[in-house]
């Protein structure tokens, strides 16, 4: 079993682009559901379904090409709305756990909130 089902799900990703795998199942959970639809809105991921049971998640179509996790079950890192990093290149996407919900680093910084660092995708 994982401490970190997010952290299991983004390499899971990163690994099944690397290998160019057309799909893949990652255990579902309603961060790791929200972590797909940040993926899917930015072009990283095709299509994302929950099985009917609702324990697993099928990710079609993952282009990645590699992904730093921030914040980790024993180190979390925090961010106030004026030091958000901008990533590696101008297609990263750092996902940012905020009082709103997650939030990449462009529409955190728009909106003026900080949260957690939860991981660097490009």
């Amino acid at each position: 079993m994982t401490n970190s089902l997010y952290c299991d799900l983004l390499i899971r990703v990163k690994n099944a682009s690397l290998s160019k795998r057309k799909s893949f199942t990652a255990i579902n959970s309603n961060f790791s559901r929200d972590i797909c639809e940040k993926l899917k809105k930015y072009g990283f991921i095709g299509e994302f379904t929950i099985d009917e049971d609702g324990h697993t998640l099928t990710v079609t179509n993952p282009v990645i090409s590699d992904v730093q996790i921030l914040s980790k079950p024993g180190r979390h890192l925090y961010v106030n709305s004026s030091n958000i990093p901008w990533g590696k290149s101008n297609k990263s996407l750092i996902i940012i756990s905020t009082s709103l919900g997650l939030l990449s680093q462009k529409e955190a910084s728009a909106k003026k909130v900080g949260g957690e660092l939860i991981a660097e995708i490009w």
